[in-house]
């Protein structure tokens, strides 16, 4: 029976996990307005001048850097910008008043 009740616990733990973390997720999500600015993060390999490049090339303009190399915020009019954003390697589009302590 203990067995029983472990594997329980872990399925509950791992639950609770999943839902906080989507939660946190949707909370940081970035503003549905395209024009809006959007936080990107590129591979936290990438030097300053790549993640740069990229989000310049995908027709952005830059705002500010975060507080690594791989952090930007960027802003465009272009349609699609945030899918260009993407395309050029960003990992993760977020809402840059939820990250901005990150911003610093």
């Amino acid at each position: 029976m203990e067995g029983h009740h472990g594997r329980n616990v872990a399925v509950a733990a791992a639950l609770l996990a999943a839902s906080l973390g989507t939660v946190g997720a949707a909370s940081m999500a970035p503003d549905n307005d395209e024009a809006a600015p959007v936080a990107a993060l590129f591979p936290p390999w990438w030097d300053a001048d790549r993640s740069f490049l990229a989000a310049a090339g995908a027709g952005g303009v830059i705002l500010r850097e975060g507080a690594v190399s791989s952090l930007l915020v960027a802003q465009s009019s272009e349609p699609g910008f945030r899918h260009k954003l993407r395309a050029a390697g960003a990992w993760l589009l977020l809402d840059p008043k939820a990250i901005a302590a990150c911003l610093k």
